[in-house]
């Protein structure tokens, strides 16, 4: 059996090691899989569209891999940097560098009969191929495409962009107004990013209420009831 494998993020790596090792628990045949990824290195969100102090919003206890734990001195929310290279590991750990194609874009994708036709573009040489297999596991994410909603007049504002364009603290600017739509994980990085920054006003703006907490609690008292 052949499968093709599209990102090369968490849920993709992990697609991958556990396609790759199916033979091991399951009486079938090993599976040829190959991975696809258009980016030139692993980590997809993680590597592509994080900023300045970035973390993870979940501890490292529950983010980690069951097989392949995050190391015990890394800190409950390791930043993305770290992450990334945990996932490295985690390709060094199985074996899967051999499986993946990097830098390599998935075109198009076609039916001929019960197999499918995966196009893709290798980026160095241009070059279009196909690869066919039985199956095909998409796990190129939910937050390559920006979604935007439409404001009407967003166009005079002097600059606007998304979050996912957002490196820097410096990229707030000096003595600016700053307004954020939108108050995600993201969302609340970068109001705290820009209210510690040389901002003149924040505004955070949302369409409902929203519950927020913080990821530590200092100096807190914990009361166990027992029935």
């Amino acid at each position: 059996m052949r499968v093709a494998v599209i990102g090369a993020g968490p849920s993709g790596l992990v697609t991958l090691k556990y396609l790759l090792q199916a033979h091991l628990f399951f009486p079938v045949e090993a599976v040829e899989a190959v991975l696809f990824e258009a980016e030139e290195d692993i980590g997809g969100t993680f590597r592509y569209r994080s900023y300045e102090d970035a973390e993870l919003v979940s501890s490292r206890q529950l983010t980690t891999f069951s097989d392949f734990r995050i190391a015990d001195d890394q800190p409950d929310f390791v930043t993305t940097e770290d992450y990334c290279l945990y996932l490295k590991r985690y390709c060094d750990q199985f074996g899967l560098w051999s499986s993946i194609k990097l830098s390599t874009k998935v075109v198009r994708l076609e039916r001929s009969g019960i197999s499918h036709v995966i196009h893709y573009t290798e980026l160095a040489s241009a070059t279009e191929r196909v690869w066919e297999c039985d199956a095909v596991a998409i796990c190129s994410g939910l937050h390559v495409t920006p979604s935007i909603p439409p404001i009407p007049g967003i166009e005079h504002v002097p600059k606007s962009m998304h979050s996912s364009e957002f490196k820097s603290r410096d990229m707030f600017g000096t003595d600016k107004d700053v307004l954020l739509l939108g108050v995600g994980e993201t969302g609340m990085d970068l109001a705290h990013m820009a209210v510690t920054s040389q901002t003149k006003t924040v505004t955070l703006c949302h369409r409902n209420g929203w519950l927020n907490g913080p990821k530590v609690i200092l100096n807190a008292t914990y009361m166990l009831f027992l029935d």
